[in-house]
């Protein structure tokens, strides 16, 4: 069976839609995604509310350890953000012996927390595996014997 990973930003907006689908509401999900093409003042028209609260902005990418690798900013404003994203679009990085160029940002509201959890979703040919853990964010590599499974 094959298994393709997704990029968070379009994990965020499959499961806005879909909630609202299969629902009828609205999950307050904000999230907005930069790419080398990004046209900032345009972002921002799109998605006012970058420019109205304190925001964080992270590496969209497929792997972990971002956070360990000056990849995540946090509690910044909208031009802080900009700022954050032109010092490393581009620049290669090295996680886990692979080496790639930083492509894709994805913002979202910052909002400030104690603990953090881990989800991860995993759609099957007869349904799905979910993993929860209560020691998510940066250490969860190292608390992979926390993660509770749920087939």
């Amino acid at each position: 069976m094959a298994r393709k990973k997704i990029r968070e930003f379009d994990f965020r907006r499959l499961l806005k839609e879909h909630f609202k689908r299969l629902s009828g509401k609205d999950l307050p999900i904000k999230s907005a995604q930069i790419t080398k093409s990004t046209d900032f003042n345009q972002l921002v028209e799109n998605e006012p509310w970058l420019s109205s609260q304190k925001l964080v902005v992270k590496l969209d990418t497929l792997f972990g350890k971002r956070g360990k690798n000056g990849l995540v900013g946090l509690n910044l404003d909208f031009s802080q953000v900009i700022a954050f994203v032109k010092e490393r679009l581009g620049k290669e990085v090295e996680m886990g012996g692979c080496n790639g160029p930083v492509t894709t940002f994805i913002i979202e509201p910052f909002i400030p927390h104690n603990e953090e959890f881990y989800l991860n979703i995993v759609s099957k040919r007869l349904g799905c595996s979910i993993s929860f853990s209560e020691c998510g964010g940066i250490e969860i590599e190292e608390n992979w014997d926390k993660l509770y499974w749920a087939i």
